[in-house]
């Protein structure tokens, strides 16, 4: 009876291991994230306008900060950005903004857009001020976007530099939040994208930021209006 029952007890259990391999095989697949944020990516260098309002694009003697965390000389392969775009524009005042804009279609807990302050702190300024900040009616935005303020300075050289950053619908510099959000999302079998909206212009003082702040927010709420829908769908959400 034994030699007649094992064979038996054997296809049972290897049935059932195969059943438990393949309900694995379906449940990391169920789970692997999948891009869904955006299809079709519209490019940024060619839909950003090179003229709106008051503002028309100039070539400058400043230097922007790169959007990296790397020191001089350093090499890096935590590369976020699918696209970047680093543009100056002049108003008819002579009033020059520095623009920075830094896409990623794929946003991961290692590899994601780089908050500004460190940005600037790898590349030697120090961080003079840092407050948040909130831009109202930005286009495409479902309410208020919050981002922030920051004065940054290095040898000499003063920076008014006003941003935020969008991680699929999330605006936060939160490592816990954005850590938390970024596991949510995956578990959904999604992979947000982000980008970092940056605006900055050289000041003389912390009087002069301060007066400076209104004008760079303004200039990318025009900024957003003045693009494409799908192109400013990518700014903010």
């Amino acid at each position: 009876m034994m030699q007649i029952k094992l064979p038996v007890i054997r296809l049972g259990m290897a049935g059932a291991m195969a059943a438990m391999l393949l309900a694995a095989a379906a449940a990391a697949f169920a789970l692997t994230p999948k891009l869904s944020y955006v299809q079709d990516v519209p490019s940024l260098e060619q839909t950003v306008p090179r003229q709106f309002g008051d503002w028309k694009e100039v070539a400058t003697p400043f230097i922007q900060v790169d959007l990296s965390t790397r020191r001089d000389g350093e090499t890096t392969t935590d590369q976020p950005y699918d696209e970047t775009v680093m543009r100056a524009y002049r108003n008819s005042r002579g009033q020059v903004v520095m623009l920075a804009l830094a896409y990623g279609e794929r946003q991961r807990q290692e590899v994601k857009v780089h908050r500004p302050d460190l940005c600037y702190v790898s590349q030697g300024f120090r961080i003079l001020d840092l407050r948040p900040t909130t831009f109202d009616k930005v286009s495409g935005a479902k309410g208020p976007v919050e981002g922030k303020r920051m004065l940054a300075s290095s040898r000499g050289r003063m920076e008014a530099v006003s941003y935020w950053m969008r991680i699929g619908e999330l605006y936060s510099e939160s490592a816990w939040e954005t850590r938390g959000y970024l596991i949510k999302e995956g578990l959904a079998g999604r992979v947000p994208d982000g980008i970092l909206v940056r605006a900055s212009r050289p000041v003389a003082s912390a009087e002069e930021a301060d007066a400076a702040y209104p004008q760079l927010e303004s200039f990318l709420v025009e900024l957003a209006a003045a693009m494409p829908e799908r192109s400013a769908s990518l700014l903010a959400r």
